[in-house]
């Protein structure tokens, strides 16, 4: 019995050593790793004193506990022990969370530069993912690409994660909102609009009645002459110039009538609804009135709208 304790004792001991390193390690366990290789992974980079006794001790807590190996990238100091190393691998701690805020209205790009730059997620690895036809497949209803399909919003995002894992919780959580909704409305259809709206709205509360001007249209047939989605046709976030209102391509809502091929961003919850439900009214147009509100006038007719970009020319100069 006292041997038994005794055992037990310098097991206890022996796993409490801390790990022989100078400043900073950091370890990357890739998915589906094994006990046996996420432990030597780990002796590569940090020297384990004794790799043996923390792999039968891994695997034992993995039998105790049902708890996979958390893949991911690890950070481990000289203040850590070979105990820390064991439960880091069962709990997922010690891999390093960055709060992420994704804001509304970015394309799928411009997500992956924000990773890229907040959390070191691979930008093109997220990009390819995007446009993957199996995962375009699984989230969307024939869309182009995921453009429109991920939720902005504020993420705890791993360090390093895998580019597919971030483009999953995004897509998941739009996915879900979406059906929070219970609409029988085409999805590519009203997040088309949505992104539309977010795109043109400066503000959440004139959301509803941008989205009733481009029902309006929609409904007489009228095109929608909608600034946003040329500027993402010709891929460049600056003013429309006159020239591009002559571009032939399929986001040009100046020469095509209705909607175009697929979301143009990622819209928000409040834009989502505002396209489900439009506004009802008799605006056809409506213009910013050029001052720091970021609000707009509406009109119902083309005589009216020349007033209030009269008024807007006014405000700017």
């Amino acid at each position: 019995m006292l041997a038994s304790l005794a055992g037990a004792a310098g097991i206890v001991w022996t796993l409490q050593r801390p790990l022989p390193i100078n400043g900073e390690r950091v370890v990357h366990i890739a998915r589906r790793t094994t006990i046996a290789g996420a432990i030597d992974s780990i002796d590569a980079q940090c020297t384990l004193p004794t790799p043996a006794l923390v792999r039968m001790t891994a695997r034992l807590m993995a039998r105790i506990t049902q708890r996979p190996v958390h893949h991911g990238w690890y950070r481990f100091t000289s203040s850590d022990s070979q105990w820390d190393v064991v439960t880091a691998l069962l709990s997922g701690r010690r891999r390093p969370a960055i709060r992420v805020t994704i804001p509304e209205g970015l394309t799928y790009r411009e997500i992956a530069s924000i990773l890229q730059r907040k959390a070191e997620i691979d930008s093109s690895a997220f990009v390819s993912w995007c446009e993957q036809d199996s995962v375009v497949a699984k989230y969307t209803d024939d869309a182009p690409s995921m453009e429109g399909y991920l939720m902005p919003d504020t993420y705890d995002v791993l360090w390093r994660d895998d580019a597919s894992a971030i483009g999953e919780r995004l897509a998941e959580r739009a996915r879900s909102i979406w059906n929070e909704l219970n609409v029988r409305t085409s999805r590519k259809e009203g997040l088309t609009l949505a992104s539309i709206v977010q795109a043109e709205a400066a503000n959440v509360a004139e959301m509803p009645a941008i989205a009733g001007v481009y029902s309006n249209r929609l409904k007489r047939g009228m095109r929608l002459e909608a600034d946003p989605t040329v500027q993402y046709g010709i891929g460049v976030k600056r003013r429309v110039l006159y020239r591009d209102l002559d571009d032939s391509h399929a986001y040009n809502t100046y020469l095509h009538t209705g909607l175009p091929p697929g979301p143009i961003g990622n819209p928000g919850a409040d834009a989502i609804k505002a396209a489900l439900h439009p506004a009802e009214h008799q605006f056809l147009y409506f213009v910013a009135r050029g001052d720091s509100t970021g609000l707009h006038r509406f009109a119902r007719t083309g005589a009216e709208h020349m007033e209030n970009v009269r008024l807007y020319r006014i405000a700017r100069r």
